[in-house]
């Protein structure tokens, strides 16, 4: 798929703001409890206990092949931090606090980030199908080479969000906020979405006419 610039998306996602002066940390040898919070480090190869612990706040930090695959953390705070190849496969985040984060080659399978917010997040070739971000606020948010199909934006806030060269067949978008989000060079076949939430959603000619087929419109090209 040819690259090209967003045409919506009219803030650019700031990125992480991080320490310098950085701690090891092992998540795997830490017993957690409600409120835990822990600020400036770097985790590698670990993986965090499955355990229902609320209130967790990691801050300022590089997470390396970290493990959070089926973790339970309510209102997790997630803020300035890097991801690189971590598991955050079906973990419950309900609730979280993500701001200025960026994750690449992550798995996101099944992930769950109902009602959170999330401003300047970044997803780059990230697998996240299945994932659910349901009526969430999701503010300068930007998905670039990301596999989401069957991810679940059903009433999510998604104004100028940037879906670059993405995998978002059969992606739930219905009752979704979508005001100047861009979606143009992505895969949106399949896509459920009802005709109030196309208000300002930027897509090309051929996007337009498929979606608006779901509307028993038909578009002929002359």
């Amino acid at each position: 798929m040819s690259k090209r610039s967003p045409r919506g998306g009219t803030g650019q996602a700031r990125g992480p703001f991080i320490s310098r002066d950085l701690r090891s940390l092992d998540l795997s040898a830490i017993t957690l409890a409600s409120d835990d919070s822990f600020i400036d480090f770097q985790i590698d190869d670990s993986t965090i206990k499955s355990e229902t612990v609320e209130g967790i706040a990691f801050r300022s930090g590089h997470l390396n092949r970290a493990s959070f695959r089926n973790a339970s953390l309510p209102r997790l705070e997630l803020s300035d931090l890097k991801f690189l190849d971590c598991d955050l496969a079906n973990a419950k985040l309900p609730n979280a606090s993500v701001l200025r984060v960026e994750l690449t080659r992550c798995r996101l399978t099944g992930t769950c980030l109902t009602e959170s917010y999330l401003q300047d997040l970044q997803m780059n070739d990230c697998v996240g199908n299945l994932s659910r971000f349901r009526f969430s606020k999701l503010k300068s948010c930007r998905f670039h080479g990301c596999d989401l199909r069957d991810a679940d934006f059903q009433g999510a806030d998604l104004t100028n969000a940037v879906f670059s060269e993405c995998d978002l067949r059969n992606a739930e978008m219905s009752q979704a906020i979508l005001m100047g989000a861009d979606l143009t060079s992505s895969n949106i076949n399949g896509l459920r979405v009802n005709q109030e939430s196309l208000k300002g959603l930027v897509l090309e000619p051929h996007q337009a006419a498929s979606v608006a087929s779901l509307f028993g419109v038909e578009v002929r090209w002359t």
